[in-house]
């Protein structure tokens, strides 16, 4: 089984994306099995392939397999159950390797067995509960009901963060970035402004307001592009009732591509058709921001594109929106 995201990825706006559900199977203390559904978005997945020849790679990280030749670039394989900890079969030969392409890194995991692929709204793919969103060590981002079981939607960033903590957009510190202007003129400045952040993983989410508060922005945090269109209305209405720009309330937004409820792309093109926020500034912060996906961004009315390793950027662009 093979991908591509040029073919594959739905039409921008629609609010609709399309993913792979998986299974592991959970061996139980009395002997049983149970199958765990999971789910990726096609545009992350290069292809689905049976495990392939490793080689042990020296101090490897828990839950690394070791490394396979994806065409010709070099992959770990990981093995997801370990690291979801979730207990099955040692037996590898009978089990499958999703083979990930995004934030610009290779990566294989390793499945019991693939099924099929949903083409789906997010409308119709849920936040997890709070029970279940404990924060940033979190691995479920959403949750879609098909079938009468539930798929869940795992934080492959974090999980690949996890386990190759070199790569982790975790390592920036903004105070320690000599390109970023930190002087009390420029922090003063950015203390009069406000953005919203929206993304659906709150490892991720933390890590972007953790980056525009230490450079003396304020921040308003969105799970979910739905929460973010409510809150943007609310926000219209207060500043139509007292008068103001909408501009006193908010300056600009930052929002993640694929969230349960409503996607980056649809909240653009929602926000783009509103007579009060056509003008402001909307970068889109994704994984998935490939050319094609950038130029899909920008049509439907988005400033500007960052993809996810490159949070070091994300306080210049907006001090270049925000701080004309």
């Amino acid at each position: 089984m093979s991908t591509s995201s040029s073919t594959i990825l739905t039409e921008s706006g629609t609010n609709e994306l399309e993913i792979i559900e998986f299974h592991l199977e959970k061996q139980m203390p009395d002997g049983s099995k149970k199958t765990c559904y999971y789910g990726i978005n096609v545009a992350k997945v290069r292809e689905v392939i049976q495990v392939p020849e490793t080689s042990d790679y020296p101090n490897a990280q828990p839950h690394m397999i070791g490394v396979f030749s994806s065409r010709d670039i070099l992959t770990p394989l990981v093995d997801l159950a370990g690291w979801l900890g979730v207990p099955t079969s040692k037996e590898i030969d009978k089990k499958f390797v999703i083979v990930t392409d995004f934030n610009r890194m290779t990566n294989g995991f390793l499945i019991d067995s693939i099924s099929r692929i949903h083409r789906i709204s997010w409308n119709d793919v849920e936040s997890p509960s709070q029970f279940l969103e404990a924060g940033e060590q979190d691995c479920v981002v959403a949750v879609v009901r098909k079938d009468q079981n539930l798929i869940m939607i795992l934080d492959f960033e974090k999980i690949i963060a996890d386990i190759n903590p070199e790569l982790s957009m975790e390592k920036y510190d903004v105070t320690a970035d000599k390109s970023v202007d930190l002087n009390q003129k420029m922090i003063t400045k950015r203390n009069a402004k406000t953005i919203m952040v929206v993304d659906d993983s709150a490892f991720i989410r933390n890590l972007i307001l953790e980056t525009l508060s230490s450079a003396g922005y304020n921040t308003i945090a969105c799970k979910d592009g739905g929460e973010a269109h409510d809150k943007l209305t609310e926000l219209a209405e207060i500043a139509k009732k007292e008068d103001v720009p909408v501009s006193e309330l908010v300056d600009a937004v930052v929002s993640d591509v694929e969230m349960p409820r409503m996607d980056g792309m649809h909240l653009v093109k929602r926000l783009r058709d509103s007579d009060v926020y056509k003008e402001m500034p909307i970068v889109m912060f994704s994984s998935l921001m490939s050319d094609d996906n950038r130029e899909k961004a920008l049509a439907l009315g988005a400033n500007d594109t960052l993809t996810k390793p490159e949070i070091g950027r994300m306080v210049a662009l907006m001090d270049q929106f925000i701080l004309k």
